[in-house]
């Protein structure tokens, strides 16, 4: 009998534990003892004393003792039951009684009952009385009464009894598979696929037999006049169309069976109109999927064909796959998408052969319409994401090929994607994680200028160099030719989980105790680092070959290539939906986005679906002030108390009701319009009308995390109710309780959903366990106990001879006091006269002592080899029920997550998320999309976010501001051989611009913009936007504090940098004059004091100037940089300003909430945003006149358009000229006198002070202080405002800095060195702050520089708040008087030495005599006047 554990076995109560008596789990039944008085009592199972019994046997979580044996040992309670059954509860308990006993005969009243009872209760509660009933129908028994039901229908009977039948039973069984919560649950996605597949019948005979009657009898209840209930015809064909298209989409051979066109043609013409409109979704994809095609809607008024004209010379294409006439490039090379593997393959990154890469124009395309689309968008995605990998790899490995152990590597240049090599890596070994699953351990060589160093350094620069953190991507080459891909994996092993009581489990936390201090580490070792991996694909080959070149690393040359900055789950998700998506063809509106027509006709848009049902029409009165107004979709509409009552202007207001009247609507924003606020309008209106048109939840879809949280932030301020918002990525504080992952925490899983994952935990332990026992004999292949156990089970006759008798559990034999290892004695003891050299199978019946040492050697050596092909075996199939048990244990969390989302009115997700989450967000069945910035998205983003639900999509953008980004420039549009590719074209611009063979769509857009002066506005209105008209708000901005324009270019000639040597940096441009350039002119606007964070942002179109940027103004200020800047800055290498001290203030205070910040952004992440004042830095200046980035229309336009008072553009004129729109730009600023070569700036006092400035030190000079160089007396006069502002946010600070005693040491430290001369009775402290010394202190006390520009630009404005900071943090009570200058008195009062140390030297600071004999601290501070001019 089975023993070692006293946890029963789950395997052996169901009948199928294939390890016997060798189990370590209990197969004895449980008992319960009479007399034990802390058992706890268990409810009577109530299924106990039916006819059929309890099918769940021993796993059933009730008592199955009888009442005689229980009385006894009854509790107080057990008399009566814990709580009542409900009525739901009763009723299922009732209609499982209506399934009769096995071989009794169905009778047709109890099966009418029995179908129209399940509908009742789903009806009801489709939750969980739902899950029990589907659950309970896929069980034989269930299924047995689907085929009485199903070989009931009689054609000779009467037409009455026929309806009858149908209407009492069929449709009762049709509206319980098919109610939306049972066609969008995860959970019963198999029990109804099994219910439907035995529907579907033996070659699809059982589904043409039932279905050929139900189109009979929905036809006569249409033409039925005497049926009289129209609403119950329509329910029953919705039903009915329902259970049809899941039928044709689970088994793909209904597509060849005719029979089934003839059954959807025949509902198609028989059944009207009008009762079709619930089920018109499934019957068009019926048609689709059987190839019944349609006609797209052609307006009779416009020209219906276009003929266009083009230059045309044709190159043969490679087609894909088997289509190819060479055959497939390899063996990841397919003609269908659904057969491509997302990364590439070994064959595929060695093949020379170029990837078949579909045009634009569908004529080329080898499949038609919507499949070639999709097609198109998954290859051109693919290669643009992967291609650039695959192409990496290829030279690793070729590199690979030609070095030896003689040759040194040659160092490679490759500029497609950035990558870093680590050379001679070895798999050292597996290890398993219950949460992170299958883990591989690997050691590579350290970095060259590592080598010398101490472990502290080591850490420090892997810590600093942001090199393999969790989640990297990287890939392992080996000279054998394979190649595999992993992820960094968190190093640190899972606790281990508690029992039932809360405890730890012993027998585990030793285990797990010894794997952390195991665990691998980049700088422990001095020569070699080590890293945990894990695999991105699971697949047996790949494990197979890692098991089999375990610490091999002399016999192999292996390389890990790390793709810093690329995340898989960027695209992998997207491009699964494609693969999906080419399956289903379930794209809505494919008519219109990829018409099987080649022509460029005009179309009109139909009305949303949901809204042609009669009498419904949209309530505007959220609109119109409360008052009432509607709004029929496809009717005329007078607008006029919409405009006398609403805020929205005239082209808001016609773009607002075009979307409410268009299935798919287009709106077109130029900067300024105010798009968002025109989206917010279109979202509460359609949440005022979500009942009446049963909308369910509204899809809200943004490109970026921060427009996401703006929109979100709108809704929300608007009183918009029941949002979620789903992914971790949200930096609004706003939308924390509102994530998904916050509100799933207050739904209850149902008892279902309970029981299902308590019996996954279960079964997933018990996979646990055995692997745990694997993972030894896996890790050491050679140990005697893997050979024992192989022969044990193969070869019995050796395991005899060898180990039958007196061998202990160490593999030893004991002869005369003596212990040999049994093994390696029979290895090594083979006799010198045997000399034969048979092969291995001639030695499977020969006795072992007959056999010579390399025999034996052989011998023993196919036994390794042999045990190892086992022991991976058995680990492959553990690993499947692994990842089965984790798969269905997600499902059940994701049948929570959607019963959120289905409860939520808006639901916002990025277009990454929603490609990530979209197996739940196909489930939710929401009939609206809206999608901000769609002219920012790539056109395979928009197609997954048009999910099979949706009937009305709007989508809100400008396609002349940023197109999609993309990697490879060959795809590029603006690129004369990307051109036929043009993957950066969304589809939002494709809409509006058709390529040729696509339809062009009518689209609004919005004219009056809010945001720049009208002389901003006019560089984009005279380039682009012609018909762009200014708010009379525009007019009235303020000048520009401190500058004599408001907008200005400061033409150069200052040539750019040079390329760095580094590959990291030369990969980007930068213009030293500029940056110097651009510092002084931000510190002489912050200088003004009128200008907060948010009001000055600097743009430039490279990360490497945005670097130096960086770099030159954290001197003085604190930069604000964008989650993407810094994202892109670490993908390309570039930001790595460790040394600067974290970005996080003691007391949770970040720097980006620092009062005296700026922003600085690339032009590429800045889109959608604005400030007051912009200064630009163009970069590029030199001989060829190249513009590099900024030689698109697109850019420029988003450059010129994200000021509000006033821009000035810093760059050089003639570089620029060549680009058509700068030419324009240049002109109209040379008109104005908006040009030169000399900036002009105003002194606030001294107005008519002329001072223009050409070069940075000017500012220096002729504007000190931001003011101008004349003297003045008058005291400065601060608002009163701002200095309470920064007095409270000083003090804030003071707190902060009075929990850190570094900085008390570091004061200490300075004071003490000074030399106290003593002037009459006031002790005078002159401190002379040295350079020297303030190094030594930062040195010594690790003064933070973030907390010390923290304090800096805090109490920037004032002196008065500084003095307040200096009392509660200098060391003693002290006065400051500023007898220099303010600014000297602030760098100094703030302890800004490094800054001081440079341009100021003395710093009075005055300690009365009274306060060092302990009198009263004085309660004022006294400020000397300030001149404003220096200021």
């Amino acid at each position: 009998m089975s023993g070692g554990s006293s946890k029963p076995c789950i395997n052996f109560a169901r009948g199928n534990c294939r390890y016997g008596d060798k189990c370590k789990f209990t197969h004895e039944p449980k008992t319960t003892t009479a007399t034990t008085s802390n058992v706890p009592h268990k409810e009577p199972c109530p299924y106990l004393g039916t006819p059929k019994g309890c099918f769940k046997g021993q796993r059933c979580k009730y008592s199955h003792e009888s009442t005689a044996s229980s009385t006894n040992v009854q509790s107080p309670q057990s008399s009566t039951r814990s709580r009542p059954r409900t009525e739901l509860e009763t009723g299922f308990r009732e209609w499982t009684f209506l399934i009769p006993r096995q071989n009794a005969r169905f009778q047709s009243r109890e099966l009418g009952s029995f179908f129209r009872l399940g509908w009742e209760l789903i009806s009801k509660d489709p939750t969980e009385t739902g899950q029990q009933i589907i659950k309970k129908l896929a069980t034989e028994e269930g299924l047995a009464m689907i085929r009485a039901l199903t070989d009931e229908p009689d054609e000779s009977a009467k037409l009455q009894t026929r309806l009858s039948n149908f209407k009492d039973k069929m449709l009762p069984f049709f509206r319980t598979i098919s109610h939306p919560d049972v066609l969008s649950s995860l959970i019963l996605e198999t029990p109804l696929d099994t219910i439907c597949t035995f529907l579907f019948g033996p070659h699809g005979r059982r589904a043409i037999r039932l279905f050929s009657s139900t189109a009979s009898a929905l036809g006569s209840l249409a033409l039925d006049e005497t049926a009289g209930d129209q609403e119950l015809t329509s329910v029953a064909v919705t039903a009915s169309l329902a259970v049809l298209e899941r039928l044709v989409e689970l088994n793909q051979g209904a597509q060849v069976i005719d029979e089934f066109t003839s059954i959807v043609s025949e509902l198609s013409t028989t059944i009207p109109e009008e009762l079709l409109q619930g089920g018109s979704r499934s019957l068009a994809r019926l048609r689709q999927r059987l190839g019944v095609g349609t006609a797209i809607p052609l307006s009779e008024d416009r020209p219906k064909k276009q003929n266009t004209y083009r230059p045309v010379f044709e190159v043969g294409q490679d087609l894909p796959g088997a289509l190819s006439g060479l055959g497939p490039r390899h063996d990841n090379d397919h003609a269908n998408i659904f057969n491509i593997k997302i990364l590439p393959t070994t064959e595929e990154i060695q093949s020379t052969r170029v990837e078949y890469l579909p045009s634009n124009d569908p004529t080329k395309h080898h499949l038609p319409g919507l499949a070639g689309l999709l097609d198109r968008q998954f290859r051109l995605l693919r290669e643009d994401t992967v291609g650039q990998l695959r192409d990496a790899v290829q030279i690793e490995f070729r590199q690979l090929e030609k070095a030896t152990d003689t040759q040194p590597r040659v160092k490679q240049q490759n500029n497609s994607a950035r990558n870093i090599i680590y050379q001679n890596v070895s798999l050292l070994r597996l290890e398993f994680d219950r949460k992170k699953g299958l883990q591989i351990i690997a050691e590579f060589d350290q970095p060259t200028l590592l080598k010398r160093k101490g472990a502290y350094e080591r850490e420090e620069w892997w810590k600093n160099s942001k090199r393999l953190q969790v989640d990297g991507f990287l890939c392992l080459v080996s000279s054998t030719g394979k190649v595999i891909f992993f992820s960094v994996c968190d190093p640190a092993p899972t606790p281990p989980p508690k029992d039932k009581n809360g405890d730890e489990r012993k027998d585990q936390l030793a285990s797990y105790w010894k794997a952390f201090n195991e665990r691998p580490n980049l700088s422990k070792h001095a020569k070699r680092a080590t890293v945990m991996l894990t695999l991105v694909e699971e697949n047996p080959e790949d494990i197979t070959w890692i098991n089999s070149h375990l610490g091999k690393a002399r016999e192999l040359r292996q390389s890990l290539v790390e793709f810093p900055g690329i995340l898989l789950p960027s695209f992998q998700p997207t491009l699964q939906a494609l693969q999906k998506m080419s399956r289903t063809l379930d794209l809505p509106f494919s008519s219109y986005i990829a018409p099987n027509i080649q022509s460029a006709a005009y179309i009109d848009i139909p009305v949303p679906a949901y809204s042609r049902r009669p009498g419904f029409a949209f309530n505007l009165k959220t609109l119109a002030g409360g008052e009432q107004l509607r709004l029929t979709p496809g009717q005329p509409f007078d607008d006029t108390t919409l405009r006398e009552k609403s805020r929205l202007d005239d082209a808001q207001r016609i773009s607002l009701v075009n979307a409410l009247s268009s299935s798919i609507a287009l709106i077109q924003g130029p900067p300024g319009t105010g798009k968002s606020y025109t989206g917010v309008a279109i979202i509460k209106t359609l949440l005022e009308n979500r009942i009446e048109a049963k909308l369910g939840p509204i899809i809200c879809v943004c490109y970026t995390n921060h427009a996401l949280d703006q929109l979100l932030e709108h809704l929300v301020k608007d009183g918009v109710e029941q949002l979620i918002r789903l992914g971790s990525r949200s930096k609004s504080e706003l939308l924390q309780d509102l994530t998904l992952q916050n509100i799933s925490k207050q739904f209850r899983a149902t008892r279902e959903e309970s029981h299902q994952k308590h019996e996954l935990y279960e079964s997933l332990d018990i996979v646990l366990d055995e692997i745990a026992e694997l993972m030894p004999g896996l890790r050491n292949p050679n140990h005697w106990s893997n050979v024992k156990e192989y022969l044990e089970t193969h070869q019995t006759f050796h395991f005899r001879q060898l180990f039958g008798r007196d061998v202990d559990e160490n593999g030893f034999r004991e002869v005369k006091g003596k212990k040999y290892n049994i093994l390696n004695s029979w290895i090594k003891g083979a006799p010198k006269r045997i000399t034969s050299t048979r092969t291995v199978p001639e030695l499977i019946d020969i006795n072992l002592q007959d056999m010579s040492g390399v025999e034996r050697s052989a011998l023993h050596n196919h036994w390794i080899q042999e045990s190892v092909m086992e022991l991976n075996r058995r680990l492959l199939h553990l690993l499947d029920s692994y990842r089965h048990s984790r798969d269905s244990l997600k499902k059940c969390h994701q049948e929570l997550d959607l019963r959120c989302l289905l409860s939520a009115h808006v639901i916002g997700v990025t277009t990454t998320g929603l490609a990530r989450n979209l197996d739940v967000l196909r489930r939710v069945r929401a009939k609206v999309v809206v999608m901000e910035e769609a002219g920012e998205v790539l056109e395979a983003h928009t197609l997954t976010a048009l999910l099979p639900s949706v009937e009305h999509a709007i989508l809100i953008g400008d396609h002349e501001q940023l197109r999609p980004q993309i990697n490879n420039y060959e795809f590029q549009s603006d690129n004369p051989r990307g051109a036929k590719f043009s993957l950066d074209i969304s589809l939002f611009e494709r809409l509006i611009h058709p390529q040729p063979g696509y339809l062009k769509l009518p689209y609004s857009s919005l004219e009056v913009q809010r945001r720049m002066h009208p002389s901003i506005a006019q560089l984009v209105r005279s380039t682009l936007y012609p018909k762009l008209q200014d708010d009379s708000s525009v007019s009235t901005y303020p000048e520009v504090d401190g500058m004599r324009r408001r907008l200005f270019w400061l033409d150069h000639n200052n040539r750019e940098d040079a390329s760095s040597e580094d590959l990291t940096q030369s990969l980007s441009k930068t213009n030293s004059w500029e940056v110097e350039m651009v510092a002084a002119l931000v510190s002489h606007l912050v200088r003004q004091g009128v200008y907060r964070n948010e009001d000055i942002a600097v743009l430039t179109p490279y990360l490497g100037q945005l670097q130096k940027l960086k770099h030159c103004l954290r001197s003085s200020f604190a930069i604000v940089v964008g989650d993407r800047d810094l994202q892109d800055l670490e993908a390309k290498g570039l930001e790595n300003d460790n040394s600067e001290g974290p970005t996080t203030i003691t007391g949770g205070v970040r720097k980006t909430t620092l009062l005296n910040a700026i922003r600085i952004a690339t032009v590429d992440n800045f889109q959608g945003e604005e400030a007051k004042v912009i200064i630009i830095s163009l970069v590029r200046s030199n001989d060829e006149r190249r513009c590099g980035f900024l030689k698109t229309s697109n850019r420029i336009n988003v450059l010129l358009s994200r000021a509000r008072h006033g821009m000035y553009v810093i760059g050089d004129s003639h570089t620029a000229r060549h680009v058509p729109m700068w030419d324009q730009v240049i002109t109209i600023l040379e008109n104005e006198g908006n040009l030169g070569q000399a900036l002009a700036l105003c002194c606030p006092r001294h107005k008519e002070t002329p001072i223009e400035v050409s070069e940075p030190d000017d500012f220096s000079t002729l504007s000190p202080e931001g003011g101008c160089n004349r003297k003045c007396t008058s005291r400065l006069r601060l608002p009163a405002e701002p200095l309470l502002n920064v007095a409270t946010t000083a003090n804030n600070f003071a707190k902060i800095a009075i929990r850190e005693k570094k900085m008390v040491i570091f004061l200490r430290s300075t004071t003490a060195s000074a030399k106290p001369p003593a002037v009459g009775n006031i002790t005078l402290v002159v401190t002379l702050v040295r350079k020297h010394a303030m190094e030594k202190s930062l040195v010594d006390f690790a003064w933070s520089r973030a907390k010390c520009d923290a304090v800096t630009r805090v109490a920037a404005r004032n002196a008065t708040s500084l003095a307040s900071l200096a009392l509660k943090t200098a060391h003693g009570h002290v006065r400051t008087v500023a007898h220099v200058n303010c600014r000297a008195q602030c760098l100094a009062t703030s302890f800004h030495v490094r800054s001081a140390a440079c341009r100021y030297s003395v710093v009075v600071i005055s300690v009365p005599p009274s306060v060092e004999r302990g009198a009263q601290r004085p309660n004022t501070v006294r400020s000397a006047p300030v001149s404003r001019s220096r200021i």
